[in-house]
């Protein structure tokens, strides 16, 4: 009985006439991180067992982006995240644009100067939450303790805490002069929402609801009737409490096991197999189970 020993430190017992290891040494042996047989791997989807890039999601996406470097594997984490996979400009999300741009099918515009630079390796998409740091610090004259309560107050959602933010944000941009007052609002509204982890749900106009006096589409629909949705206690009518036009946004059709299809926002939520309900998002990123009937 022998010990199959790791560099890492663990150890197996196994039953071998001769001591095993397996010398893993990256600092006197580095990794090949241009190894092509490797990329071609992830390119094609062969993730499954990869950290974050296990679920259909991950392989999906892996596949379009087709990532040929470590700068753009990490960007591939990131856009698989709530955050970019619902923020939407110009009728695509962040997630969508990055792909299309590292894959030429998009020009790159980094929409102001002063941004180039902190977004010159994403493509000019915002992906990571040091980028929205990065800029508060750069055009609005953000310090660090400044910039990580931009970024507790965009993770928290609280519209106080957001406001409170902005007005400084503004002011910061306004003094600076590096761009106008209303570059510094799109700016902040690009932080806002790439940085957010999700939205409030949202559907076809033309999508069919059953209310307590028949089907309706979501453009007749009235605030306050009911209308029967999924809840954790079963279905159930719900009142309408409001409605809000989000514009145009990028749709997805998904096809349910019982052959029913649905086109919906990646923010559309779903009761799951555990009783919990998701946005679609979750859902695809965690291969979590869509009950239906």
């Amino acid at each position: 009985m022998k010990k199959l020993q790791y560099a890492c430190g663990c150890s197996f017992d196994v039953i071998d006439e001769k001591e095993q290891y397996i010398d893993f040494d990256p600092i006197n042996h580095p990794i090949n991180f241009n190894c092509p047989k490797t990329w071609a791997l992830i390119s094609d989807g062969n993730t499954k067992g990869c950290f974050q890039l296990e679920s259909r999601l991950g392989r999906s996406m892996a596949k379009k982006l087709k990532p040929e470097n470590i700068e753009q594997l990490s960007a591939l984490i990131s856009i698989l995240r709530p955050g970019c996979l619902e923020a939407v400009r110009d009728g695509k999300t962040v997630s969508t644009h990055y792909i299309d741009k590292k894959n030429g099918q998009e020009s790159v515009d980094y929409y102001h100067p002063a941004l180039e630079q902190t977004l010159q390796k994403t493509y000019g998409e915002m992906i990571y939450q040091e980028q929205a740091m990065e800029i508060a610090k750069n055009i609005a004259g953000f310090n660090l303790q400044e910039a990580d309560m931009l970024r507790k107050a965009i993770g928290k959602k609280k519209p106080e805490e957001m406001a409170k933010v902005k007005s400084k944000f503004l002011d910061g941009s306004n003094k600076l002069g590096i761009v106008s007052n209303s570059e510094a609002e799109e700016i902040f509204g690009w932080i806002e929402k790439s940085q957010r982890y999700s939205f409030n749900k949202s559907i076809l106009n033309d999508t069919n609801v059953i209310t307590e006096s028949g089907p309706k589409t979501i453009s007749e629909l009235k605030i306050g009737e009911k209308v029967l949705a999924p809840t954790q206690h079963g279905d159930r009518y719900i009142e309408v409490l409001e409605k809000y036009d989000h514009g145009e946004q990028e749709v997805f059709e998904i096809t349910l096991s019982n052959g029913n299809t649905i086109t919906c926002t990646m923010e559309h939520k779903f009761l799951c197999s555990d009783s919990q309900i998701y946005p679609l998002s979750e859902i695809l990123l965690n291969d979590l189970e869509i009950m239906c009937k």
